[in-house]
């Protein structure tokens, strides 16, 4: 009987080298909160962009990808120990959480519109005159922190964007700090459009969403090849779920 010796030697690498098989299964950490039509990923009956896109680009290479809602302060600790990704990521955002500083990152998915939303008649409101703004639990509103120390405004922290949104149409709180486009979702759903705008003069940011990770960089440039390939599917999903990328002129 003749031995193929090639085949026998790569059936010995395949069986003592951990990492020789390719990992087809992974856990995606993600914020345990409504963040529609961004993502959410704490319901079984809707979806959201993210959701989608992860899971095709998934099914693109045959992973299966699980998904680990967290708190969003827990979240970035988890990286190495609960999850093999987390999403959505910024490389800004290590310096706030105290947290995993080298992660890699994949080029950017969409961006995030934060927006300062307050009613109309306070569209053109200044910082001189802002006093109460609701943020969400667990978010770090960067662009407002760096401005404590000069104005004279408090900070609400609230369980989700739709706690945030409806302090503001009470005529509870000046503004709520919700990104743009979570914000137009929760008043087209209360059949509110319009009853909230941005505020022109307060802060306003665009910031990107990225999938990170710290052990798979082969996937996360599989990813980033899936983003340049896939961009006629990725813009079909995002006019799907009426997302933009920039704000309003």
């Amino acid at each position: 009987m003749r031995i193929n010796v090639t085949a026998v030697f790569v059936t010995l690498w395949l069986l003592l080298t951990p990492n020789a098989a390719a990992q087809k299964q992974f856990t995606v950490g993600t914020e345990d909160l409504n963040f529609y039509p961004h993502y959410d990923f704490t319901a079984t009956d809707r979806h959201g962009f993210a959701n989608e896109v992860l899971r095709l680009f998934a099914a693109t290479h045959g992973y299966q990808f699980s998904f680990q809602p967290l708190p969003v302060k827990r979240l970035y600790h988890e990286l190495d120990n609960l999850v093999d990704f987390i999403y959505p990521d910024n490389p800004n955002w290590a310096k706030y959480q105290n947290s995993q500083a080298s992660r890699l990152f994949s080029d950017p998915v969409i961006y995030n519109l934060g927006s300062t939303m307050v009613l109309p008649e306070n569209q053109h409101i200044h910082l001189t005159q802002f006093r109460t703004l609701a943020v969400i639990h667990g978010f770090t509103p960067t662009a407002w922190l760096s401005l404590r120390d000069k104005y004279r405004f408090k900070l609400y922290e609230v369980p989700n964007a739709v706690s945030a949104i409806n302090l503001v149409l009470r005529g509870q709180l000046d503004g709520a700090d919700v990104e743009y486009n979570v914000a137009q979702h929760i008043l087209r759903e209360q059949q509110q459009e319009g009853a909230l705008v941005v505020a022109q003069q307060l802060p306003v940011t665009r910031v990107s969403f990225h999938l990170s990770t710290t052990r798979h960089p082969q996937v996360l440039q599989q990813f980033n090849r899936f983003l340049l390939s896939h961009q006629e599917q990725i813009s079909a999903l995002k006019h799907k779920y009426q997302l933009t990328d920039r704000l309003p002129q």
